[in-house]
């Protein structure tokens, strides 16, 4: 063990004081460095040596310990190098400043202290071996570490790699909940108090301010039951904390509630400051800095930090799970830090860490796995797929982190689009515009439109002699699309599939299980509005003289109110966005996937079979040529949207018929479909509390509206003279490719990641008084994503089973609702007394939209993540069997 330093500390330079009390210092000095390296400020120079106190001249032996030399001081405690004299253990030595030892209150903080370190042992956490009074000096005996604090590391080497800070504060994390799971909330955590030693363990240390928390333990908990059997003076300690509005803790990385009173400070307060600190570790400074009040307004009212604009290593993954241990609100921050830990693994450099803990971490069970991009975000950077994939169409881009953004051939062969179609011939596939050629002859071995079948159990034309699930079919689609599309050697590192915004939970969960199914492990689902609007900060393609306006690029310079909108396949898209300097925030959505073209196509399918009965006396629609009358009717529609009148010509008794249709009259028995669409854009102006006169540029996306008399009803209200930028599938691909590409590190010039929100209320059902039910939203419509929220879930006294009936907006004015399922808790009050009568349970919206809901186990601070609800349309053996099938087509 190299020699450790003499007498040097770090003066507190990029840290306020540790504050215990009246906001005044507890010390000349908040840091103590037990380490047996030098110790620099943060500028790198070595600090100040520390005067002793030679007043009260120590002696050289305390108990069973010789004292070498000091390391340190602090408000309460100086700390010196010591060796057990028997054990020949080198230690900590730990005990109060002279001037204290008189103070009974600081005597007995200083045993609370000692009793809660004794209380737990971890790898991660400094142990206490021993504690005594020897000469009228009271002292604990704590673990020596061979290292440095995180505060020395930074100002030694700099920020440290997303790697490099992840593992640590992952180690940290795991020295934490062994200290929350044993009562203990530590309410200093800050990189001062976190030491990492020379064989790559973390360590954090003084639990000083530590207090035990009985709450949502059991009775039978045995750091618990120390805890009542501790003796009169600990509970005179309790009874003697600081009163409420004096602070405890050290400001730059305190919780908001713990500015407000410090004994409400639970877990999620730790893992707020635990945040603060990965922050100082990635920047060199804490979240807010400046002046005593304006610290306190930033941890109260700041904008949390953005990492992605900090770093441009940090992929927006990374970012989130930041912004969500560092929330102001504690219901929105993780519920327990083994959720910490698990999504720190994702970006962890085991490269520095210890032995021990590669070898814990062979024996812990995996994880479920990320649905997004996993690893170090200093992995290596690789382009990226994406699709936007309608009811008719689909359109595929790739895009590089570093600025690319190209349009990839979907259809195979040069064309842009390919057709979502697929048709079999007893073992063989067509895809595309070949199964399509196959549609009037072979009609009942066709399956198209395959989105509309999502939410059956099967489709029941069958492929290839199966009846098979739409999510099976539409693996094999993607299958499809990605081997037209991606050319580059090996698989794409991330896909993004685009999706309407309306789309519920069990929409985007087909999604998801169709991707997993044609091998797309790593996906992203990106909203089509979010995508399209993304598409117009990139640089235009050659082709794209289709608009009214020429396809520049949005100018960034001045604020935007943005309105797309969307008429196609899948549904009516409305919503409304912000551009600022900085990114494309959603704010609000609206419309609905049973308000798409197809209602159109109808009208028109229905007209021209009306003026076949009355001018043929048949009913197409009531005879073979059906889906004749189906294709013909696609063409007259395509054709309405160049000429004011079509010609539809079908066999009729063996002789070929002609009627006409006319524009305007199929748009006249379209009136409610267009009213549909303009109450979508009130809707959506209405919840992003924006006046319609308010907005300064329209994106839309589909053929109806280019249509003069469809757009110029549909846009009554809004600035006549506003610019209107029609995009199209290949633009909408290019969007998503750029929106997932900007989630990566080393984005090069690619714009920052646009922001999203929640498109449906997700709500519990309460059982009322007498019998009655109401819903309490959780996560509104309109929060922006990833949201979190906890909420503490109670049963009455006479109830054996706690349920969970969770519920999710619906409908096309999304004023009803539907169930997604419900989770069932048995109460067990024998084993656990009336702690087990609640639950503690954390809901998350994910950037994907998906539902994910956690709940902590009655007297633990951890939490168990949940079923999925709803329940998947395909078990995991389903899919494990049906994807075995739909790789026999390779």
């Amino acid at each position: 063990m190299p020699e450790p330093s003499s007498s040097k500390l770090i003066p507190h330079v990029d840290e306020p004081p540790t504050c215990d009390g009246g906001g005044e210092s507890s010390g000349d000095f908040s840091e103590l460095d037990l380490s047996g390296s030098a110790l620099f400020d943060s500028s790198g120079h070595k600090a100040a040596t520390v005067t002793e106190d030679h007043s009260e001249p120590m002696p050289e032996q305390l108990g069973d310990y010789a004292l070498k030399e000091k390391l340190g001081s602090g408000g309460m405690g100086q700390v010196f190098l010591a060796e057990h004299v028997r054990m020949q253990r080198t230690v900590a030595l730990k005990m109060l400043p002279g001037q204290l030892m008189k103070d009974q209150q600081a005597v007995d903080r200083f045993y609370e202290e000692i009793r809660a370190a004794s209380r737990v042992l971890h790898p991660n956490i400094v142990a206490a071996f021993d504690a005594g009074e020897d000469h009228g000096i009271h002292y604990l005996a704590m673990e020596y570490v061979d290292g440095m604090t995180l505060t020395n590391m930074v100002a030694t080497r700099g920020p440290l790699s997303v790697g490099e800070a992840a593992s640590i504060i992952r180690q940290a994390s795991m020295g934490l909940l062994h200290a929350h799971r044993a009562g203990i909330i530590h309410r200093d955590v800050k990189p001062g108090n976190i030491m990492r030693s020379k064989d790559g363990t973390v360590k954090v240390l003084d639990l000083g301010l530590a207090r035990i928390s009985t709450a949502g333990l059991t009775t039978r908990h045995p750091a618990v039951l120390a805890a009542q059997k501790a003796d009169s003076a600990t509970k005179d300690i309790v009874n003697a904390r600081p009163a409420k509005g004096r602070l405890v803790g050290t400001l730059s990385f305190m919780s908001p509630e713990q500015l407000e009173d410090a004994d409400t400070a639970d877990s999620r307060s730790d893992i707020y400051s635990l945040g603060a600190t990965m922050y100082f570790l990635l920047t060199g400074q804490p979240p807010f800095t400046g002046e005593y009040l304006e610290q306190v307004y930033g941890h109260r009212h700041g904008e949390i930090p953005d990492l992605m604009q900090v770093r441009r290593d940090v992929d927006m993954q990374f970012a989130n799970l930041f912004r969500r241990m560092m929330a102001k609100k504690p219901h929105a921050r993780y519920t327990s830090l083994d959720e910490v830990i698990e999504d720190l693994g994702e970006y962890a450099d085991k490269t520095n860490e210890p032995q021990w803990l590669a070898e814990f971490a062979l024996r812990q069970p995996i994880g479920e796995g990320s649905t997004f991009v996993g690893g170090s975000t200093s992995a290596h950077i690789a382009n990226v797929l994406a699709f936007d994939m309608g009811m008719f169409y689909a359109a595929a881009a790739e895009a590089s982190p570093q600025g690319g953004v190209n349009t990839l051939y979907a259809g195979g062969e040069k064309r842009p689009l390919f057709r979502m179609s697929i048709g079999s011939d007893a073992n063989q596939l067509f895809f595309g515009d070949e199964a399509m050629k196959r549609r009037a002859t072979h009609s009942k071995s066709l399956v198209h439109c395959l989105p509309m079948y999502i939410g059956k159990q099967f489709v029941e034309r069958p492929i290839a002699g199966q009846k098979c699930p739409p999510e099976v079919l539409l693996a094999l689609l993607l299958k499809r699309l990605a081997r037209n599309a991606w050319h580059l050697e090996g698989t794409p590192a991330a896909v993004a599939i685009t999706v309407p915004s309306s789309y519920d939970q069990l929409h985007r969960q087909s999604i998801l299980q169709a991707a997993q199914m044609a091998g797309l492990k790593t996906v992203r689902l990106i909203d089509r509005s979010v995508a399209a609007a993304q598409s117009l900060l990139l640089p235009p393609v050659a082709e794209s003289a289709r608009s009214e306006v020429a396809m520049t690029s949005l100018d960034t310079s001045t604020d935007q109110n943005i309105l797309f909108l969307g008429l196609t396949g899948q549904g009516t898209d409305a919503a409304v966005f912000h551009r600022d300097a900085s990114r494309m925030k959603q704010i609000s959505t609206a419309g609905h996937w049973h308000t798409g073209t197809l209602p159109w196509m109808q009208r028109l399918v229905d007209m021209a079979a009306a003026t076949f009965q009355k001018n043929h006396g048949v009913d197409p629609r009531k005879s073979t040529q059906a889906p004749r009358l189906q294709i013909a009717c696609e063409t007259a529609m395509h054709s309405l949207m160049l000429m004011p009148t079509t010609k539809v010509t079908l066999e009729i008794g063996g002789v070929e018929q002609t009627v006409t249709l006319v524009r305007s009259e199929w748009l006249q028995a379209c009136e409610d479909l267009v009213d549909g669409v303009r109450k979508a854009i009130k809707s959506a102006c209405h919840y992003a509390s924006l006046s319609r006169k308010r907005i300064d540029r329209i994106v839309t996306l589909g053929p109806l509206l280019r249509l003069n008399e469809i757009r110029s009803e549909i846009l009554r209200g809004l600035n006549e003279q506003i610019v209107v930028q029609v995009v199209d599938r290949t633009d909408v691909a290019r969007g998503a490719a750029a929106c997932l590409a900007s989630e990566l590190p080393g984005r090069g010039s690619i714009a920052m990641p646009p922001q999203s929100v929640t498109s449906q209320t997700i709500g519990i059902l309460v059982e009322a008084p007498q019998g009655r039910r109401r819903i309490m939203p959780i996560v509104p419509r309109g929060t922006a994503l990833p949201a979190r929220t906890n909420r503490r879930l109670t049963v009455g006294d006479t109830q054996e089973t706690m349920a969970l009936s969770l519920v999710e907006t619906a409908g096309v004015k999304r004023d009803d609702w539907h169930s997604l399922g419900r989770y069932d808790f048995k109460i067990d009050p024998v084993a656990h007394g009336q702690e087990s009568r609640y639950r503690m349970i954390g809901f998350e919206v994910n950037v994907n939209g998906m539902l994910i809901v956690r709940a902590q186990t009655p007297g633990m601070p951890g939490s168990t993540r949940l079923g999925t609800l709803p329940k998947p349309m395909l078990s995991e053996e389903e899919i494990a069997t049906w994807t075995r099938w739909v790789d026999k087509f390779d």
